[in-house]
């Protein structure tokens, strides 16, 4: 009992300093949690932090920034639990040892989705004391692009791993499908941007698909049929070279995604075209799979945890 109530009173004492000093503190241990933040339709996000008590010790655990409304701290059947705020930016709560397993943390951010045009985005930062957030999105979202680089998530959610990421998404985001006719086959590609997109143009013998886009900075997203044009894949801008990301492949299909600095001509050009297209498929598929899974591991993104 003494032993409770002297950290008691030292976190009290601590509650009291500056804001500016406290964000250098660290008062109890750091926590084993699990964070979950889902985003509704108006930008708003409910976040629960899933936190293993600590028998021994009192243990902080931070938020994450934003305006929080809805603050509670329960036990497993939803029964409120004693904790101090830390008075901090983010805020931070400090929760006493327990002989309780679990302690769930829920609260909203208003608001922390900001809409410019169609686009939302976040500069979201993961609290200092946890190692991951599991994302979940609006319905009609299946892509998201963090930091610039796209991540496919089809209809599941998403595990981020690291300090943080500027992200953004759209929601049900407009796809074009274009027409190619070669011979005696019809192939179709898929085009996902808010820019207008101008018909398109395959150029066999280049081993090239190119069309025109109306707008620059806008994300652009084009769905390729591998049998119509194998990769490695480069994306040039009128002539110029541009950032490729070939972030997703369902066995069929690769998902390519570039951000073109300028309005104009964008051509993706390949190194495989039908009719050339090679006896070898089937292996390497299987060999794009590992490269592709490797290359998601090392954004440190994980879908569909």
């Amino acid at each position: 009992m003494f032993k409770l109530l002297l950290i008691f009173v030292v976190a009290t004492s601590l509650l009291f300093t500056t804001a500016a000093f406290a964000q250098q503190l660290s008062v109890g241990e750091k926590p084993d949690e699990d964070i979950t933040v889902t985003i509704d339709a108006n930008g708003n996000a409910h976040v629960v932090h899933q936190v293993k008590v600590n028998k021994q010790s009192p243990i902080q655990v931070d938020m994450i920034g934003g305006n929080i409304t809805n603050f509670s701290a329960t036990d497993e059947n939803g029964s409120a639990v004693q904790y101090s705020t830390i008075s901090q930016t983010p805020m931070a709560v400090l929760l006493f040892p327990s002989d309780r397993n679990t302690t769930l943390i829920n609260y909203d951010l208003d608001h922390v989705v900001s809409l410019n045009g169609v686009v939302w985005s976040w500069n979201y930062y993961d609290p200092p004391d946890t190692d991951f957030t599991d994302f979940h999105f609006p319905q009609g979202v299946d892509m998201i692009w963090a930091n610039d680089r796209p991540v496919y998530l089809g209809d599941k959610g998403l595990r981020q791993t690291g300090n943080g990421m500027h992200l953004s998404y759209i929601v049900n985001e407009p796809t074009t499908v274009q027409t190619i006719q070669w011979q005696d086959k019809t192939f179709y590609v898929g085009i996902k941007t808010l820019a207008n997109v101008g018909p398109p143009a395959f150029d066999q013998s280049a081993k090239a698909f190119a069309f025109n886009i109306d707008q620059q900075n806008v994300f652009v997203t084009i769905i390729m049929p591998q049998e119509l044009l194998w990769g490695p894949y480069q994306a040039t801008i009128n002539t110029n070279k541009t950032l490729t990301n070939v972030f997703y492949n369902n066995g069929t299909h690769v998902w390519i995604g570039l951000r073109p600095s300028s309005s104009g001509t964008v051509q993706i050009t390949g190194t495989t075209v039908v009719p050339e297209f090679p006896v070898f498929v089937p292996l390497a598929f299987a060999i794009s799979a590992v490269v592709m899974l490797r290359f998601v591991n090392r954004l440190k993104f994980q879908v569909g945890y």
